[in-house]
């Protein structure tokens, strides 16, 4: 495989190392990006941004005639390499993060796979991910270890609400409320996550068919073949079937999530960070964290054994005991313990809201990453928050319009 100096600078690209001082580029996504992009490929992705741009454009930016740059960026969108989207009757092009975005795209994909080169190709791209991970693990952790980064958070299944106990958070936290602001829904083929753990030969066989994207992440998913559009109480059951099979919800950190994916702590890339790593800064809990009564709890243990961050510490005789830096107050808990009302949730002290917006959310996540920033990008996050605010662009929640 060779790796050139657009596949190094594409690299570079997505583990934005413009904005992220220091980031480790591990091997393992130099060799990921030569394997799916060409050195062509990759010298034009590399002109894309993340607001998308028509064919034109691009070509402007690589200097090269649009007639040889349009074909290249048909064919990178098909194969949902980067994003693809229709505005006014024009297609435009834009960048597609490596995660999530890309590696999600190519382990969905990789179910319909129908010839030998197909199969190498999605089982090879595993095999690289998987090396990935375990590469950049060694390096956040102790970079990123001590702060509250918070990409992802966590949302309660909604039946362990029904014991949940002192002052509540917001309603716009809970996972009902979240479902009832939406109007566009859809389940994809099949969960990433476990689909690459199936590849390498390591699935756990839970559910495959309960992850979900909302707003206009579900329209593009559907658009592109990813997934299926479902009504509501669609969207519903199919979560309700993930939490009876112990399946914890993980979606962005936006106030208005594009994404619920139902996670398991042996695949999720995510909570492995946590169950595993012992590194549970990357994600914020959700509002509720759990509680056990010992005048009613047994010490049958089966909490303990359902909860996906090893969190709840069990001894046979004795009332269990919760290590709350480990507990991500997803209720899982609460919906497997036998006894009623023996586990609970309860309103968390220290609890920080989701970022609002997009905007707010880039920038959120690049002040929390960088020790020292300066007055000239302090600005410029400030202007971006405000334009949010002042012209906001709705991509899932109240304010989105699906097409027609």
């Amino acid at each position: 495989m060779n790796i050139t100096r657009s596949h190094e600078l594409l690299a570079e690209k997505f583990m934005h190392r413009k904005y992220w001082k220091g980031v480790l580029v591990p091997d393992s996504m130099r060799s990921l990006v030569a394997l799916a992009y060409t050195e062509e490929e990759a010298e034009v992705v590399l002109a894309l941004g993340f607001a998308t741009m028509p064919a034109m454009m691009v070509a402007r930016r690589v200097k090269r005639p649009v007639d040889e740059v349009a074909p290249i960026l048909a064919s990178l969108a098909d194969r949902l390499l980067i994003t693809e989207l229709t505005i006014k009757g024009v297609k435009t092009f834009g960048f597609l993060n490596f995660v999530p975005g890309v590696f999600e795209a190519q382990m969905i994909r990789a179910k319909s796979a129908s010839t030998e080169k197909e199969r190498e190709f999605f089982l090879r791209f595993a095999e690289l991910f998987e090396q990935f991970y375990e590469e950049i693990i060694t390096w956040l952790k102790p970079n990123l270890g001590s702060r509250s980064v918070r990409v992802g958070r966590i949302i309660p299944v909604g039946k362990s609400i029904e014991h949940a106990t002192g002052i509540l958070p917001l309603g716009s936290d809970a996972f009902s409320e979240i479902i009832d602001r939406n109007n566009s829904f859809c389940l994809v083929e099949v969960c990433a996550c476990r689909h690459e753990m199936e590849l390498l030969g390591k699935g756990c066989g839970k559910p495959m068919d309960v992850c979900s994207a909302m707003g206009w992440l579900a329209d593009f998913c559907i658009e592109k073949g990813l997934a299926r559009r479902v009504s509501k109480k669609e969207y519903i059951d199919a979560k309700t079937r993930a939490a009876e099979a112990g399946l914890v919800n993980l979606t962005d950190n936006l106030r208005n999530p594009l994404q619920v994916c139902s996670c398991c702590s042996c695949c999720c890339g995510v909570l492995r960070m946590i169950s595993k790593h012992n590194f549970p800064t990357l994600i914020a809990a959700s509002p509720f964290e759990a509680a056990v009564d010992d005048a009613t709890c047994n010490s049958c243990g089966i909490c303990s054994r359902a909860c996906p961050t090893g969190a709840i510490q069990w001894t046979k005789k004795k009332p269990v005991r919760i290590d709350y830096a480990r507990c991500i107050g997803c209720g899982v808990c609460v919906n497997t313990c036998d006894q009623e009302k023996a586990m609970s949730l309860r309103a968390r002290g220290d609890y920080a809201p989701p970022s609002k917006t997009i905007l707010d959310f880039y920038a959120d996540r690049y002040l929390e990453m960088n020790d020292d920033v300066q007055l000239g990008p302090r600005v410029k996050l400030g202007i971006s928050r405000l334009l949010g605010k002042v012209s906001p662009l709705s991509v899932s929640g109240p304010g989105y319009r699906p097409p027609k």
